[in-house]
């Protein structure tokens, strides 16, 4: 079993943050950066009856507007700045690569079925140009571009969340058959099955039940897909709330997958209705290192 070095800081203020990314950076092997940033939600434009994304900054309806608002505050274009911050300071002053990866929840307020597939389907096909303030603050930097936009194999712009959750749900079954996760019917209802993961700990922890994969499992895929294109210094500015499924997928990628040396930032951000900077670092923001 591949072992992980960890190290976890809390940090107050923006420039401390930076100050342990560029750290963390510069101790890495190879320093081609990786940087999931920007991370959204898909919300249901009653008005336009399509999905948009969750960036309260963007959008027209102001009842629609006002609810992501007080949902995910500024987390979306605060991090997706950050991120185009860290790169830029990566590339200028190391002359290495830095890319940015788009991760979009479009399952939490899109439940699976009918119509809402269809909606789904419907975003993607017409999602060729990135959110206006995402464009307008790439625009800005004068060392990225839409280039530095890194593809899934899904989707030439980002990485769906429901396409990494289908993923792993065939990947656990291979790992099942590997002994690497193990697979047991459900007490309450023996027709259905639970596929888990039990950690250094002795812990078992659930990745899919019932046929659902959980946020851990698509954070393993994430980092699985992330590796494949490329990544082997990688950093999440994620939301506070997703930090254990988060912990939990990063720790189960580098345990089982069969990956070269790699290094992992996950730091979280906010995300639950803080409107300015100062607001999300008077809560600390939660850092946590991981290196193979």
């Amino acid at each position: 079993m591949t072992a992980i070095t960890t190290t976890e800081y809390f940090t107050l203020s923006e420039l401390e943050l930076m100050t342990r990314a560029e750290e963390f950076i510069k101790s890495t092997a190879t320093q081609n950066l990786h940087i999931v940033a920007g991370h959204f939600m898909l919300f249901h434009d009653k008005i336009d009856n399509r999905l948009i994304p969750g960036i309260f900054e963007d959008i027209i309806n102001p009842e629609l507007s006002a609810q992501v608002r007080a949902r995910v505050g500024i987390f979306p274009t605060y991090s997706w700045q950050l991120g185009i911050k860290l790169a830029e300071h990566h590339i200028t002053t190391s002359q290495k690569c830095a890319n940015l990866i788009l991760l979009i929840n479009d399952w939490q307020y899109v439940s699976n079925g009918g119509d809402n597939n269809c909606y789904r389907a419907s975003f993607y096909e017409k999602f060729e140009t990135l959110p206006p303030s995402y464009q307008e603050s790439l625009s800005s930097s004068e060392v990225l571009s839409t280039a530095n936009v890194t593809p899934s194999r899904k989707h030439p712009m980002c990485y769906p969340e429901t396409w990494l959750k289908n993923r792993f749900q065939n990947e656990a079954e291979r790992l099942v058959k590997q002994g690497k996760l193990q697979k047991n019917s459900i007490a309450a209802q023996p027709e259905l099955s639970e596929i888990s993961f039990t950690d250094a700990c002795g812990t078992c922890l659930p990745l899919v039940s019932c046929g659902m994969t959980g946020c851990a499992g698509e954070i393993t895929e994430l980092i699985s897909e992330a590796y494949r294109a490329g990544a082997r210094t990688l950093i999440i500015l994620a939301p506070s709330e997703c930090h254990t499924p988060i912990r939990m997928g990063v720790e189960i990628a580098l345990t089982l997958y069969d990956l070269d040396p790699m290094s992992v930032m996950v730091a979280d951000l906010g995300g639950n209705g803080e409107l300015t900077p100062e607001e999300i670092y008077s809560k600390g923001s939660h850092i946590v290192t991981y290196r193979t």
